[in-house]
């Protein structure tokens, strides 16, 4: 039986590292790479000699990995759901449409596919949800975003410990600032400033490391850590305020 992996979000920056990084164990036979931009998809997989799944998760992308589920009767012995969108602005500035699309791509279709994937996934088997350290507080100016990431994270450690049982993990991954090319350099003429932030080639093999540990939460560099720890020892309007502040003027 083929022992696989699934990644979503697999053309950006750490959806790319993931591919990378999983593409050289010897415990995985096959790793499906999947993403909506066709050329991008087809240049990873071709590099790193993936199987390009190019669907949409928000429109029928659950279905089709299922259908390839059914059919292959693969070992999925790793799922990473990577594929999600962020927002930096008023939350008043969004529209419905918007939100929706929030929650579709950030937590219905995370969960949809846990779901999906753990009937073909045994003990040993692992799933890495990147969530995020805005994930330690509410986020002002990142309020949807923000809001999303809690979900996966406490979603990630309750199925967590449903499965122990069974022998699988699940891992919620929660970086801070991470440099890749979604990240905005400059607002107005201004340089944006982030601090603590770190490459995805660290976010994966922290995460990589943790849910090989058997650990329900991946917290990589000394930054996010940090955090975590403030948010739980400061009143959370402190935080609150001090985040506002320091994010306001590139909103």
């Amino acid at each position: 039986m083929t022992k696989i992996a699934i990644i979503t979000g697999a053309t950006g920056g750490i959806g790319k590292e993931f591919v990378k990084q999983i593409s050289v164990r010897d415990d995985i036979d096959e790793i499906w790479a999947v993403g909506r931009n066709e050329d991008k998809l087809a240049a990873i997989c071709s590099e790193y000699k993936a199987v390009p799944v190019q669907t949409d998760l928000t429109d029928g992308g659950i279905e089709v990995i299922q259908t390839r589920l059914n059919e292959s009767k693969s070992d999925v012995r790793l799922l990473v759901n990577n594929a999600g969108i962020a927002y930096m602005g008023m939350f008043a500035d969004m529209d419905p449409q918007q939100i929706d699309k929030f929650v579709q791509i950030n937590c219905s279709a995370p969960a949809k596919l846990m779901n999906v994937v753990l009937p073909f996934m045994k003990e040993g088997s692992g799933i890495i949800n990147l969530s995020s350290a805005s994930s330690f507080q509410p986020n002002p100016y990142l309020a949807m975003y923000s809001a999303s990431k809690i979900y996966l994270k406490n979603l990630s450690r309750a199925v967590n410990i449903e499965l122990k049982s069974r022998g699988i993990t699940v891992t919620s991954s929660c970086p801070g600032w991470v440099d890749t090319e979604l990240l905005p350099r400059t607002k107005d003429g201004q340089t944006i400033k982030y601090t603590g932030m770190i490459s995805a080639e660290k976010v994966v093999t922290r995460a990589l490391k943790d849910n090989a540990k058997g650990k329900d939460m991946s917290v990589p560099g000394f930054f996010a850590k940090y955090f975590r720890f403030y948010s739980k020892v400061t009143p959370t309007y402190i935080v609150m305020n001090m985040w506002s502040n320091s994010v306001r003027k590139y909103v």
